[in-house]
């Protein structure tokens, strides 16, 4: 295994980890927004709503699937800047 492979590993790994920190924040943020929905607090919803949305557009396509059950009633927009 060459200083290439090596590197390789370590960049996938370091995507894997920043994956799966990204799924942990999206669930955290859905489990938010589900409390501010309970306790009547519709503008902290929406924002949670929008970060929610943001976060799973991160993620991409790759982890749909597995974040179906964090959906909220924002639609799908772009967050990037151009």
């Amino acid at each position: 295994m060459g200083v290439t492979s090596v590197v390789k590993i370590k960049a996938d790994q370091g995507a894997e980890d920043g994956l799966e920190e990204l799924v942990a924040l999206a669930r955290m943020i859905a489990y938010a927004r589900q409390v501010s929905q309970d306790v009547k607090l519709p503008f902290a919803t929406n924002c949670l709503d929008l970060a929610l949305e943001a976060v799973k557009q991160e993620v991409g396509e790759g982890l749909t699937r597995e974040l179906a059950e964090l959906s909220s009633p924002v639609p799908q927009v772009s967050v990037r800047s151009h």
